[in-house]
C-alpha cells in the first residue's frame, strides 16, 4: 500500500484542487484513498461513477474503439476523472470547481504508470 499512497500523494502535490483520490476497481471498491479535502459521500459518488465506467468500458470494446483509458465528468460542484491503471483498476480523482483538468490528467497518467507494476 505504500506505493499507492506515494502515487496518490504525488498527484495531490501537483494538483492543489484535489479533494479526494482513490485507487478503485471496476467493482467500485476502493483499494486506497487519500482525501486532502474530504467530501461527504465521495465513496458513493465513486461507486456510482464505476457504473458509468463499466458501461463505457463495454461500449468502447463493443464498438471496436479499444480499451477505455480515461473518463471525465464535469458538474457544477466537482470534476471527476477516472484514469486507467489496468483494464480492471483505475485512479479516481475528485477535484474542486475551477481545477486545471489538463494538469490533473497528466498527474494521474504518471501515477497510473507508476502503479501498473503493483498489479502485474
Amino acid at each position: 500500500m505504500a506505493g499507492f499512497r506515494t502515487a496518490l500523494q504525488a498527484v495531490a502535490d501537483r494538483v492543489p484542487e484535489t479533494q479526494t483520490l482513490m485507487v478503485i476497481g471496476t467493482d467500485g471498491i476502493p483499494i486506497d484513498k487519500l482525501a486532502p479535502r474530504p467530501v461527504s459521500d465521495i465513496e458513493t459518488v465513486a461507486a456510482e461513477h464505476t457504473t458509468l465506467l463499466r458501461a463505457s468500458l463495454s461500449t468502447s470494446t463493443d464498438t471496436g474503439l479499444g480499451g477505455l483509458r480515461e473518463l471525465t465528468m464535469v458538474t457544477e460542484r466537482m470534476t471527476t476523472l477516472l484514469v486507467a491503471i489496468t483494464p480492471e483498476y483505475f485512479l479516481f480523482a475528485a477535484l474542486s470547481p475551477g481545477a486545471i483538468v489538463g494538469r490533473a490528467r497528466f498527474a494521474l497518467r504518471l501515477a497510473g504508470l507508476s502503479l501498473r507494476q503493483e498489479f502485474e
